[in-house]
């Protein structure tokens, strides 16, 4: 039996419904987290593959086609693995340049330099929010008062780890 005529026979249909789906987990492999791309790929592989068995395929080829899917899907699972490990692939979808409060590296000795500082609202602070400070985005909490985006804030104090601000009128 020819491994070839699994492919060469094939229909228009079953061929655009895994070629497709390839696609998408080819790009799921660069945008990770499961979401459309990996969900709609998955479904189109599998819609192609059984468009091809009802298109005639024996036991032996179907078989045959099932492991080669297999086989791509481990090379892209490896693919992902090895691209997130070395850093060319981002292995956390909500990475951010930004520095956030609750980073555990920051010490509280750091947190209290901020102190005093004067910043920038980055969203609205309607209790809490995200501001710049000394050009670094900081989880911030307002003091008893909505602040709006854009606005200039003053860091008061820092409490349980989050940096307390005030609206800054000069």
């Amino acid at each position: 039996m020819d491994y070839a005529l699994i492919f060469t026979e094939m229909t228009w249909i079953p061929a655009v419904l895994l070629c497709v789906g390839a696609i998408f987990i080819i790009a799921e492999v660069f945008i990770p987290g499961f979401g459309f791309f990996g969900i709609s790929g998955i479904t189109l592989i599998v819609a192609g593959i059984i468009v091809r068995i009802c298109y005639g395929l024996n036991v032996l080829q179907s078989i045959l086609l099932i492991l080669t899917v297999l086989g791509f899907f481990i090379i892209c699972f490896i693919l992902m693995i090895i691209g997130a490990k070395s850093g060319l692939i981002s292995s956390n979808l909500f990475e951010t340049n930004s520095t956030l409060s609750t980073d555990y590296n920051k010490t509280s000795k750091e947190m209290k330099k901020l102190v005093g500082k004067l910043g920038k609202a980055v969203t609205q602070l309607n209790l809490g929010g995200k501001a710049k400070i000394n050009g670094k985005i900081y989880d911030v909490q307002s003091i008893n008062s909505y602040i709006e985006e854009g606005a200039r804030i003053k860091v008061v104090e820092i409490k349980d780890n989050m940096v307390m601000v005030r609206k800054w009128f000069e």
